[in-house]
């Protein structure tokens, strides 16, 4: 009895998991190339820094659509109704902890979602197509230029370690940042400054002389609640 009911269980799940993953890509991938290729310059606020200070997701990398497709991914995997998230909606979110996330969405769809499980969807969809992603050339001419001009580098992002160290090998930017912050160095994420003011640390360079170079609000508030100038960028 338990073998007849577990296999058209998983037959039921694994069509299911078809069904969003085919379904979400093309939406979550269709304005890659798009977004990949600007290559608009970016110019930084009046003032004089001694630092900036890089988000890594959406910023220095074009991966938020493949983010999307991997959050519809794994509430897929345990969901089956309608996800009501819209892109939009999810660039709002960007630099949130997974926790966080997770409560807006229990909150939004009304169910319960398992973190460790949205965690291993990810993850695995992630380490499928991450080293894929291609570089935002618009943010990367600009630590170039800072960088030429004895300004300090830094990546502060509030995504896992491995995941914002390979994104940026894939991108051929790691030596570009001796710095790099991720979620596991604080207690607290985005919106919060400790990213931010961690990096700022690391770097021995005072809050108010960093510029902040990121693509989401809760980037700009975390920015702005560390004292810090921030340029806010579409995210890619």
């Amino acid at each position: 009895m338990r073998i007849g009911k577990t296999a058209p269980d998983n037959a039921r799940r694994f069509f299911r998991l078809v069904v969003v993953v085919f379904t979400a890509l093309p939406q979550a991938l269709s304005s890659m190339e798009q977004t990949t290729t600007r290559t608009a310059t970016l110019s930084p606020p009046p003032g004089h820094f001694a630092a900036y200070i890089f988000d890594c997701d959406g910023t220095l990398a074009a991966t938020m659509r493949l983010h999307y497709a991997a959050w519809l991914h794994a509430i897929g995997c345990q969901y089956r109704g309608t996800v009501d998230w819209s892109w939009e909606n999810f660039c709002t979110m960007g630099g949130m902890s997974i926790e966080d996330t997770v409560d807006v969405l229990q909150e939004r769809l009304q169910i319960r979602l398992d973190i460790p499980r949205i965690i291993a969807e990810t993850d695995a969809y992630l380490d499928l197509n991450i080293d894929a992603v291609e570089p935002c050339a618009d943010a990367l001419d600009l630590a170039r230029q800072a960088l030429a001009t004895g300004i300090q580098l830094a990546v502060a992002s509030g995504g896992f370690r491995w995941r914002v160290e390979r994104t940026l090998r894939a991108i051929h930017a790691t030596e570009l940042f001796p710095v790099v912050v991720a979620s596991e160095d604080v207690a607290r994420v985005k919106p919060a400054p400790d990213l931010f003011l961690l990096a700022a640390k690391k770097l021995g360079v005072s809050p108010t002389a960093c510029l902040v170079v990121e693509d989401s609000p809760k980037g700009r508030e975390a920015a702005t609640a560390a004292g810090m100038a921030c340029l806010l960028v579409a995210p890619r």
